[in-house]
């Protein structure tokens, strides 16, 4: 009988970064101790999802099925629904973890959870393993009262998502010959806000930068329809600027001198692929992004929820953090360069093009990621610790 493995999120980030590494590498392993292995991705309803989820998880050929948002809320009901065969294991790597309980509970599966903040605290006893990316996660755990032996440190699966460190083209001299990639955004609402925020950016570019190579990248996650509209409606500025417009994943990076993105996930992959990069924050960010837990379901509220969002996006400015990317939180100091809230698209072409014609600054850019560190495996520890057969003896050495 096959072992049953239940992986449930559902986020760019999330199924990307997390669900299709994991799940490629117990194909990886179960394939190598020739065992039986049916693998489904369980989509819960969550407001970070982009609605791509689907198509670019069916895409990567690891799944058997995936259960959409609809379907998962329906079985995490206890609604007639596909029941996995037994025996089960369920992990948890994104979305609410009340999805997470009710599938493992209904389905019997021993629970799994790979997180990377601590507030899995109040919900640990749905699980028997937690694995986290740092000791620091598992320590802040620890002192929040989950047992330190449910607790192991894995790495980030995301790093086994990444390809091989980028090459990078070097030093562009005084920069007119550089290739500058815009990473337009993964959902649809933060892709429309900023489209046009990048168009202008990339036409200020030509002008300061008139031998570059200009590329936007459109994510796999955002609706082809939509940015098929959006690059038709701006065509003309494209062609003027002879800006490129291409829709993939890091392939679409490969060799770029500078890289322009928003806060999110992406800081934290440039990063450890040492990529020299941008992290563009303008107001329209935060006004087209999601927020989490209650504030995300009432700021939807037709007609209030604007003017609410509005407010609670105030506040946060008066007390946020210091930093918005990820590898500058990592590192509590800006490694990473940051321009935000009323950026101008001509402001972050300024920067650009001084970074680009100063080559040792973006090489002293590269060495202060190595902040960041790059480990893979994380993947292969998930699965050893989920499966049944990693205590074998011939699986250690896998």
């Amino acid at each position: 009988m096959p072992v049953s493995v239940i992986i449930v999120g559902n986020s760019p980030g999330e199924v990307a970064g997390w669900a299709v590494p994991i799940a490629t590498e117990a194909r990886r392993q179960a394939a190598r101790q020739r065992r039986a292995l049916d693998i489904t991705l369980c989509l819960p309803p969550c407001q970070f999802a982009s609605g791509q989820e689907e198509t670019v998880a069916t895409a990567s050929g690891v799944f058997d099925r995936i259960l959409d948002p609809a379907a998962t809320l329906r079985a995490s009901l206890g609604l007639p629904a596909w029941t996995p065969a037994a025996p089960t294991v369920l992990l948890h790597v994104g979305g609410s973890f009340w999805y997470s309980g009710r599938l493992a509970r209904r389905w019997r599966a021993r629970g799994f959870a790979f997180v990377e903040r601590a507030h899995v605290a109040r919900s640990h006893r749905a699980f028997e393993r937690i694995f986290v990316p740092t000791t620091d996660l598992a320590e802040r755990l620890t002192r929040y009262g989950v047992p330190p032996a449910k607790l192991l440190v894995t790495g980030d699966p995301r790093h086994d998502a990444l390809p091989d460190i980028l090459p990078r083209r070097g030093d562009s001299g005084n920069g007119t010959t550089a290739q500058v990639t815009v990473l337009t955004g993964s959902r649809d609402a933060l892709f429309s806000a900023l489209f046009p925020f990048w168009v202008q950016t990339a036409s200020a570019l030509r002008q300061r930068l008139p031998g570059a190579r200009l590329r936007l990248v459109v994510s796999p996650f955002v609706t082809p329809a939509l940015w098929q509209r959006m690059v038709a409606r701006h065509r003309s500025d494209l062609d003027a600027g002879a800006v490129e417009v291409a829709c993939g994943g890091w392939d679409q990076v490969r060799g770029s001198d500078l890289v322009l993105t928003i806060p999110g996930t992406n800081t934290l992959e440039l990063a450890v692929m040492r990529m020299p990069a941008i992290v563009v924050g303008p107001a329209s960010v935060a006004l087209a992004a999601p927020l989490e837990g209650v504030a995300g379901w009432v700021t939807r509220i037709p007609l209030l929820g604007a003017g609410l969002k509005r407010v609670m996006l105030a506040v946060y400015r008066r007390r946020r953090p210091p930093y918005l990317a990820l590898p500058n939180m990592r590192a509590r100091q800006a490694i990473m360069p940051e321009l935000v809230d009323d950026v101008t698209p001509v402001v972050v072409a300024d920067e650009s093009a001084r970074l680009l014609h100063d080559g040792d600054a973006r090489r002293r850019l590269v060495e202060a990621l190595g902040v960041i560190p790059r480990a893979t495996g994380a993947s292969r520890a998930i699965v050893r610790a989920m499966l049944p057969w990693s205590n074998d003896d011939s699986y250690a050495g896998a």
